[in-house]
């Protein structure tokens, strides 16, 4: 069986954008469970120099505009500024993920054979297509869905693996039940 870099990209990241969107969710009923401010959670924070529970949304659309527009040979968007409130940040995923369905197989085939310049703050470097793709889109973007667990998890949101893989169903080869 072989992927295309699509297979690996693009619904993957639909699929982990539909969890993020899930856990907006879980974090306002938690708000409404403990009696919280409207807003609260998207403050919190793992540790004071990581991003919050709201940016971790911001940064990782952000990120896949970056790294699919690379991919696609395109100029990057600048980033959005998105505010720090959950219908903000929910229309924010819903326009990645509508980004994303609208990227066409072609426009990414061939993307693991080109070699990808990246610039701090996380790396410097030339990188190969596959490497780029495999040690770099991918683990970034699943760091993000990670850390927002993370944060409703030590906030005492009742959630766990099947919250963080979302929802299995035939479509995509089982049923999580």
């Amino acid at each position: 069986m072989s992927l295309s870099v699509y297979d690996i990209t693009v619904p993957v990241m639909v699929h982990g954008l539909n969890v993020m969107d899930d856990y907006l969710d879980h974090a306002q009923a938690l708000e409404r469970t403990r009696g919280y401010e409207p807003g609260r959670i998207l403050g919190e924070r793992l540790a004071s120099d990581m991003l919050s529970f709201g940016e971790q949304f911001s940064v990782s659309c952000n990120k896949v505009d970056a790294h699919m527009a690379k991919l696609m040979q395109r100029d990057a968007p600048a980033p959005h500024s998105t505010l720090m409130m959950y219908p903000a940040l929910k229309g924010r995923l819903l326009e990645t993920r509508g980004f994303l369905q609208n990227v066409q197989p072609g426009e990414i085939a061939g993307a693991q054979s080109r070699t990808y310049e990246l610039t701090p703050p996380i790396v410097r470097g030339w990188f190969g297509g596959d490497n780029y793709i495999r040690h770099l889109v991918l683990p970034d973007f699943f760091f993000h869905i990670a850390i927002a667990h993370a944060i409703l998890r030590h906030l005492g949101a009742k959630i766990g693996k099947r919250d963080y893989l979302g929802n299995l169903s035939q479509q995509s080869g089982g049923d999580y039940s």
